[in-house]
């Protein structure tokens, strides 16, 4: 028998009848125990009979009434009988007689204890940043989207697709050229989109776009879209629900850590990639900007380079397999931190929400020496001795209380709008600053206290967000009716969208929208494959982009003159793929050369 004394044991408490019966089995004396107490039954109207008890001076359970049989009792024993009886149980549950449909034994939870210390701030020991300047360049708008989408990436996409094609008993003849122009016009329906995609390549004035149909045909431009395929579908990893996608997702992940520049401060954070068909992955967020579609883990620097991102699918995540321990959150944060410190990163430091911050989390990348400040809920802080939320929510705006957790942790609560607490292991409260709200009551703007983690975190955390944001103003707006097609042009939008940040970090001036104009018209003119037609001369403005290729570039005699455009004199030679009249020698080297 096992120690029914011990209440761990117990799955809920015993009945009369179901002790009585145990007790007829004890087959050692020591076993029976010293008191019972019987509870009155929860509802006695239930075991209600008219047949008489018996004699009340022989009681036996065959005389006893049902209500008293099935009511609940409590037993107790002296320490020293429940301590042979404790060492019985494991030579009783060897011999496997335990009867499970009365003892279910329950898991004890484990919880981690925390020392915390009220009022002490944090010594700063992690090294200073030492800022690190970055190399000026000149780059074109293709050379630094081809440092993602190098040649590599797209002669496996081309391999993939045509392989795709002939399982179809279509004729596999992609070639790169037509892949970066199917590129060329995604990214033109970014910043023009219009209601159906075929309208681009329709002789009407109002829709008709003369950079897209003189580059790419239209059929061949749907053909793309039909057979584009990134992997054999033969191949495929069963466990991996973005199996379609992932050849594009490492690689990807590679050439962002590559090209990263380096930098301090990395945020983690959710990010939505809008898709409204069917998957098993897709995911509903209340409150997001977009609440429907794919869900991605991602890690950027402060102002919204993407370094990392991996698709969340549930538990079967690649990112939650190595951690799986600590938590989705911790998972996610532990597995860009390996990625950050495996390459030329170091002494960065980590922003993240209430959603990744643990304190076992905290205490990983302290050990690790990464420096790390979120925001945390107040469940996730255990026998915390900070004032309670509600009550701290009574106080004064701009009060806050803070407390060290093992000598390696600060934790600070503030009060603003709404309570906010706070977890650092490298940012100390003090020196605190002023941040400036309105005062609904004094109906003016006021000045409040603001612990130094909290200045740190507003100013740092939003990258994953600023990077979402410059991704939605011109995302391609084409759509297709296959699940995977919203990843390939996510990932070509970030891709994008890292390109020119490059641009800024190395001196450029081009706004987003005009990087992208350059990006997508440099991509049509380089690699166009209609070669038979001309193009007009309302659009000679678009070969500024593709005068510096060095591809195609011949010059060729014409009948009549025409003003050369470097020299303004008349000549009779032009270039022919610019289309543009210019003199043989001078003049012709100096247009293509930048």
């Amino acid at each position: 028998m096992s120690d029914y004394s011990d209440k761990r044991y117990w799955k809920k408490p015993l009945t009369l009848n179901e002790l009585l019966e145990e007790i007829e089995n004890i087959e050692n004396v020591t076993d029976i125990p010293d008191e019972i107490i019987l509870f009155p039954p929860t509802n006695a109207n239930e075991y209600n009979t008219d047949e008489d008890s018996g004699n009340d001076e022989n009681v036996s359970p065959n005389n006893l009434p049902g209500s008293q049989l099935m009511a609940d009792v409590e037993f107790s024993m002296r320490e020293n009988r429940r301590e042979n009886s404790i060492d019985s149980i494991k030579d009783w549950e060897s011999e496997d007689e335990l009867p499970l449909s009365n003892f279910v034994a329950k898991r004890l939870k484990k919880t981690k204890l925390f020392n915390y210390t009220l009022g002490k701030d944090l010594l700063e020991t992690f090294p200073v940043w030492n800022s690190v300047s970055h190399v000026r360049n000149n780059r074109s708008p293709l050379e630094l989207f081809k440092c993602f989408f190098d040649k590599d990436q797209v002669d496996e996409i081309v391999h993939h697709t045509n392989v795709y094609a002939s399982q179809k008993n279509r004729p596999p003849d992609v070639t790169a050229d037509d892949l970066y122009c199917f590129i060329g016009v995604l990214l033109v329906s970014g910043y023009c989109s219009v209601s159906r995609k075929k309208m681009y390549w329709q002789n009407s004035t109002d829709s008709n776009n003369a950079l897209i149909s003189s580059s790419i045909s239209r059929d061949r431009f749907q053909y793309i879209m039909s057979n584009f395929h990134c992997v054999d579908n033969n191949i495929l990893d069963k466990n991996d629900r973005f199996a379609k996608v992932r050849p594009i997702f490492n690689s990807l992940n590679r050439k962002f850590l590559e090209f990263a520049p380096i930098e301090e401060d990395h945020s983690v954070d959710e990010a939505m990639v809008p898709y409204f068909g069917r998957h098993g992955c897709k995911q509903f967020i209340k409150g997001k900007p977009i609440r429907w579609g794919y869900k991605f883990w991602v890690g950027a620097t402060r102002l919204g380079y993407i370094v990392y991102f991996e698709p969340y699918q549930g538990s079967n995540t690649l990112s939650c397999e190595k951690y799986k321990e600590l938590g989705l959150g911790a998972s996610v944060v532990l597995q860009y931190a390996d990625i950050l410190q495996s390459t030329k990163f170091a002494n960065f430091h980590m922003f993240f929400d209430n959603f990744f911050t643990s304190l076992s989390l905290m205490k990983e990348l302290t050990h690790r020496e990464i420096r790390a400040t979120g925001t945390i809920r107040d469940n996730r802080l255990p026998k915390c001795p900070l004032t309670d939320v509600k009550q701290f929510k009574k106080k004064k705006r701009g009060d806050f209380q803070h407390a060290l957790v093992d000598n390696e942790i600060v934790i600070c609560r503030w009060n603003d709008n709404n309570v906010i607490t706070i977890a650092s292991n490298s940012t100390s409260v003090f020196p605190t600053n002023k941040a400036k709200r309105f005062s609904q009551k004094e109906k003016k703007y006021i000045h409040i206290d603001q612990p130094k983690p909290i200045k740190s975190y507003n100013e740092n955390m939003g990258g994953v967000d600023r990077s979402d944001q410059n991704i939605g103003q011109y995302r391609i707006s084409i759509r297709g009716k296959k699940w995977y097609f919203p990843l390939v042009t996510h990932c070509i939008d970030m891709s994008v969208q890292n390109a020119w940040y490059l641009q800024v970090v190395e001196g450029g001036k081009l706004d987003q929208l005009a990087f992208r104009r350059a990006l997508a018209t440099e991509l049509l003119e380089t690699h166009k494959v209609l070669t038979g037609r001309k193009c007009s001369r309302k659009s000679e403005h678009y070969k500024e982009h593709s005068r510096y290729d060095r591809i195609d570039h011949m010059i060729i005699y014409q009948m009549n003159q025409t003003k050369c455009a470097v020299c303004h004199k008349k000549t009779n030679f032009r270039c022919e793929k610019c289309d543009i009249g210019l003199h043989p020698k001078e003049c012709f080297r100096c247009f293509h050369t930048q």
